[in-house]
Parts: structure tokens; C-alpha cells; sequence
């Protein structure tokens, strides 16, 4: 695997030194770099735009071979790309290069324009398509129904298998041919036929003998991480969509749900970072900035309540010099503390993503967690003790190593709760999980591994003296 993304890799960066040289020399080379585009697959070309300069862009994507290898261009680069390329098109070359992408793509690409543009652009379409596309708009992007193509095959109810294979004969540019969807007089999806099946049965057998009714589908307000979940489970090539009173409205195929699990892989690792950015390197950088402050001006506020915890504690320590000497302690107790939160958060963002932790096992896997967090601070607490026995017994003295150690033991199993909590309760309260795996949990434990800490340095040590070195 690893050898095939280096190949890629090479591959990509060959092709892009390529293109740039045969993009700049002038239009007497042109004739060039049409014939390097020829021997190239458009796919290739979608990643090497990205990384290169708007005019440059423009040039190769331009001198592209034909209308089709432009639209599949335009379907699979990143939205910084494609955002760059249709500003650069005239209203003509935009009208029939997204002419020519599937509805779903389609609907994806018109988000880049005005919305006259896009209106201009849907009333060039024929009818029946303008239709498909205005239906598509009107859902979430992140949903089944935005996911979703209205290109599939489908015969009524009580057709023969002739009549449903001249509908495949008739329909062969529909996104997936593989299937036909058996609907009622009122649209309603009845059952399901593959080609297989079709070319196997006789030509004037009814479908509804042999018809697949023990259909696998989602509706049109499906969360797309749900939508991959059931295609994964049930290993589905294609999964069809339906509305409240179940007639069909599209179909999402399996390439648009492995787009929809990279783009929600992307976004969760970019959100347990302190990001919302899916394309940081194609964005501006106020964008960066913008995207990424919010979450630091979180952390800001943990960092501050965190000295409000230690201001606390010094007025009520009162013995002299200890809370000078403990204080380096709070930043590795936060510091173990935090790390234990985060991997277990992420544990739990992953388990609610696919499936594994779900409503009625939520509190066994917290419990888990609990006894988890329990375990790895028995074990870090003794291994801190023991260093600091061997090798600091003289400058913190006995009293204040047991306190460590208590202290860490209980913030780690703390900490192990909060990371398991804080995931769910975002998700209680409609929000993204993968944001409790950043800043989210790493104040919350800050905070408290601080207080847990500093209240047993209170209780254990307000009549102790502390040793001298």
C-alpha cells in the first residue's frame, strides 16, 4: 500500500512538471500540452490543479481534450479549485462544462457561482434535469438526499421482465445500471431487480415474482455518516433514498459515500486539531485564522481557569513555601491528565461515529473507561512515585510524594470519565462529537486534574511542613 501511494505520489509530481513547463511556453506549445493532456486521465489532472497558481490552472484545465474530461475535472479536484476555474470560465464554457457533470456533481458545482449565475445556468438545462436539480438543493449537503443522484432506473409496478430490461436499454447513461428500482403508480419503491436477474428470467415474467422486497434504504434527512454506516454493514454498491411516506427520490452510490467518509474523516481529525478548515492549504490565510482562533480563544479560557484554581488554593494554603513547591507538580498532573482525556475521547468519537458505542451501551463503556483510567493511574502513580522516592525524597519529602500520588491516581481516572462524557454529552445536545477530542476536553481537564490536585495538597498537607533540601 504504501509502495502504490509513493508510486502515486511520483507520478503526481511528474505530471505537474510537466504540465507547468507546457502551460507557460506559449501558445505555439499548446498543440504540446493538448497531447500530454490526451495520454492522461482527467483524474490525475483534478489533483495536480490543486497545487498549482489560478492562471496556471486555467491554461491546463482550458487545453483539456473535450467538454467530458473538463466536467470529470471539475467533479473530482478539491472546492478551491473548482471555485477558481468556474470564476475564470466565461458564461458560456460554465453553462456547458457543468452541462455535462452528473445531477449530484452538478448541484456541488453550482454552489460556487452567484446565485443568479446559478439560476442562469438552471434555465439552460433541459427541463426534466433542472427539475432533479432544484430537489437537490433543498437538502443538506451533509444528508442523504444531498448526496444523492435522481439518475436510476426504475420500472412500474407489474412490469415484465422485457419491459424492465428496454428501460435499462433506453437508460444507459443513468449513474448505475445495475439495479432497477420497482416503484408504485404513486412513486412508492416496492422492490428491486438486478441486471442479473433480468437477463436470467424469461421476457414475459411479471418482476414482481422474483423482485427483491426486503429493501435496504435510507431516508432523505439520513445523516451521510449514518448513510456509510448501513452501505458498510450490509456492503451495498449502491443504496437507494427514500422520503416520510417511502417513494424513492435517488439513489447514493458507493463512490459518493467513500467521498462522504474521507471528507467526515477529514473533518474530524481537522476538529480534534482546533480547525474547521477541510482544504487549509488551499484557503487564504485570514480564512486559517479565522477557522482556527475560535478554538485557541477556548483554550485561552481553560489557561485562564486554571490560574483562578491556583489564586484560589494559595489563599487557603497557608504554609509557607508550599505552594511554590507544588505548583510544578499541577503541570504534570494537567499535562498526564489531558493526554488520558484525549485518547479516550477519541476512543469514544470513534465509537459513536461507527456504530460500536451506541444509546444502550453508552454506560457500560463509560464504566469501562472509569476502570480503564483507573488502572493506567495506579500504574503511572506508582511509577511517579517511585521516581520521585529515588530521586527528589529530599526536596519534596514523603508527605508531598504521597500527595502526588494520590492526586494523579485520582486525576487520571478522572480525566479518563471526563473524556468519555464530554463526547456524549456534545452529541446529546446536537454537537459534533470530534470537537469534545480538542479543546473541549483538554480545558475541562485542566481545570479539574488542577483542583482535584491542589484540594488533596490542602486536605493531606495543611499541617505538614514541606522538606528542605
Amino acid at each position: 500500500m504504501a509502495q502504490y501511494e509513493s508510486s502515486t505520489q511520483d507520478r503526481a509530481v511528474a505530471l505537474r512538471e510537466t504540465l507547468v513547463s507546457l502551460s507557460i511556453l506559449g501558445e505555439e506549445d499548446l498543440a504540446a500540452l493538448k497531447g500530454c493532456l490526451n495520454r492522461v486521465a482527467p483524474e490525475d489532472v483534478a489533483v495536480v490543479l490543486g497545487d498549482l497558481d489560478t492562471e496556471e490552472r486555467l491554461a491546463i484545465f482550458k487545453a483539456l481534450p473535450s467538454v467530458e474530461s473538463r466536467a470529470t475535472v471539475l467533479e473530482e479536484t478539491d472546492q478551491q479549485t473548482r471555485s477558481d476555474l468556474l470564476e475564470g470560465l466565461s458564461e458560456e464554457e460554465r453553462s456547458e462544462v457543468i452541462g455535462e457533470m452528473p445531477v449530484d456533481d452538478l448541484v456541488d458545482a453550482l454552489d460556487e457561482l452567484s446565485e443568479a449565475e446559478q439560476e442562469r445556468i438552471i434555465a439552460d438545462l433541459e427541463e426534466e434535469e433542472a427539475e432533479d436539480v432544484r430537489e437537490l438543493r433543498q437538502y443538506e449537503p451533509d444528508s442523504a438526499g444531498g448526496m444523492m443522484t435522481s439518475e436510476f432506473l426504475a420500472a412500474p409496478l407489474g412490469a415484465t421482465s422485457g419491459e424492465a430490461l428496454a428501460t435499462v436499454q433506453g437508460n444507459l447513461t443513468a449513474e448505475v445500471i445495475s439495479y432497477v428500482y420497482v416503484i408504485s403508480g404513486a412513486g412508492q419503491l416496492k422492490g428491486v431487480v438486478s441486471i442479473r436477474d433480468l437477463l436470467k428470467a424469461r421476457p414475459e415474467t411479471a418482476v414482481e415474482e422474483y423482485m427483491e422486497t426486503d429493501i435496504v434504504k435510507v431516508e432523505v434527512e439520513t445523516d451521510r455518516e449514518e448513510v456509510a454506516a448501513v452501505v458498510d454493514k450490509y456492503n451495498l454498491p449502491v443504496i437507494p433514498v427514500v422520503d416520510s411516506s417511502g417513494s424513492i427520490r435517488g439513489i447514493v452510490t458507493f463512490d459518493d459515500v467513500l467521498d462522504a467518509v474521507q471528507d467526515e474523516h477529514s473533518e474530524d481529525m481537522l476538529r480534534m486539531a482546533g480547525t474547521t478548515a477541510i482544504h487549509p492549504y488551499y484557503e487564504p490565510i485570514y480564512m486559517g485564522v479565522a477557522k482556527r482562533l475560535p478554538f485557541l480563544l477556548v483554550t485561552l479560557t481553560g489557561c485562564i481557569g486554571v490560574l483562578l484554581v491556583q489564586e484560589h488554593f494559595k489563599e487557603l494554603i497557608t504554609l509557607p513555601g508550599l505552594m511554590l513547591m507544588v505548583l510544578p507538580i499541577v503541570h504534570l498532573i494537567s499535562g498526564l491528565s489531558g493526554n488520558v482525556a484525549v485518547v479516550t475521547s477519541t476512543v469514544f468519537v470513534r465509537g459513536l461515529a461507527t456504530g460500536e458505542i451506541y444509546p444502550g451501551r453508552i454506560s457500560r463503556a463509560v464504566w469501562q473507561e472509569l476502570f480503564i483510567g483507573l488502572l493506567i493511574g495506579l500504574v503511572i502513580a506508582v511509577l511517579v512515585g517511585l521516581v520521585l522516592s529515588l530521586f527528589f525524597q529530599e526536596k519534596y519529602g514523603s508527605a508531598i510524594i504521597l500527595v502526588v500520588v494520590c492526586g494523579l491516581f485520582a486525576s487520571i481516572a478522572w480525566a479518563a470519565v471526563i473524556g468519555a462524557l464530554v463526547p456524549v454529552f456534545c452529541r446529546r445536545f446536537g454537537i459534533d462529537p470530534a470537537i469534545a477530542s480538542g479543546p473541549f476536553v483538554t480545558i475541562t481537564v485542566d481545570i479539574s486534574a488542577s483542583f482535584i490536585f491542589l484540594l488533596f495538597v490542602l486536605l493531606m498537607l495543611s499541617d505538614a511542613a514541606p522538606a528542605t533540601g
